[in-house]
């Protein structure tokens, strides 16, 4: 069931499965879409968890505003989407939707249970180089760039219609999204605030991932979460959720 929550005038899509009483929230990564955690729902027990994934503004059928594409515009979006959940939840947050879910999770949301980071972007910043933007920037609406810039962050075979739907995704993101979390939100610094974090943390990492390394999770969020547990994925690399979606699954079902 697709139904949409106004966020300050922008509308956003979040598709419910399932009607149990354990409630998940799902953040997707950058240039993808809710679709991006759905070989990871479909082996989640619809009886057990009712389960929330958000297309974040300028992504899958959520509203494309000009303005709001940078880290704060994206934790708004989470944070709507939390609040209109009336249970405990556990946020489940890819790459940038795992940078968001941090800093979300900083804020100590009432029904906010316990979050689990997959791949996630860090607090600690960083920088990049104009040549890496330059390339990241003339992806946009290419299929085959696109494509490219995917396989380039795994490490395991994919199946083909999980690509193809990946792919889809990041060709119908709107282009604000794609400069403006590379400008205004990927190397944002936020690492004081992490401290604040009081719920329980399970960080999953790839030991392949090019975009995250497990050195990165170990030094920029499992040693500065209070009490983050860190775990590694043998031979996998940063999109995990089509990468490693049985692995991710059963991590929500223990976690």
């Amino acid at each position: 069931m697709l139904r949409f929550i106004d966020n300050g005038g922008v509308q956003l899509c979040v598709e419910e499965r399932g009607a149990g009483p354990r409630h998940v929230l799902f953040l997707h990564g950058w240039i993808s879409a809710r679709r991006m955690w759905y070989d990871v729902a479909d082996r989640l027990d619809a009886g057990r968890f009712t389960l929330h994934l958000l297309d974040f503004r300028g992504s899958g059928l959520s509203d494309r505003p000009n303005s709001g594409h940078d880290l704060y515009g994206y934790v708004s979006d989470a944070r709507a989407a939390l609040a209109a959940i009336g249970a405990p939840v556990l946020l489940v947050g890819h790459s940038m939707g795992g940078k968001v879910a941090q800093y979300l999770a900083s804020e100590r949301p009432a029904n906010l249970d316990k979050l689990l980071l997959v791949a996630p972007g860090t607090a600690s910043g960083g920088k990049s180089s104009p040549r890496h933007r330059d390339h990241a920037m003339q992806t946009y609406g290419s299929r085959r760039k696109i494509e490219a810039y995917q396989r380039a962050a795994m490490t395991r075979p994919v199946d083909a219609a999980a690509m193809e739907r990946i792919v889809d995704d990041a060709l119908v993101s709107q282009l604000e999204h794609w400069s403006g979390w590379y400008d205004n939100g990927r190397f944002i610094d936020f690492a004081d605030r992490l401290k604040q974090i009081s719920v329980p943390v399970l960080c999953i990492g790839g030991a392949e991932d090019p975009v995250v390394p497990p050195s990165r999770l170990r030094r920029n969020v499992a040693q500065m979460v209070p009490g983050c547990v860190l775990v590694t994925l043998r031979d996998a690399g940063h999109n995990l959720p089509v990468e490693a979606p049985a692995e991710i699954a059963q991590a929500i079902e223990s976690w």
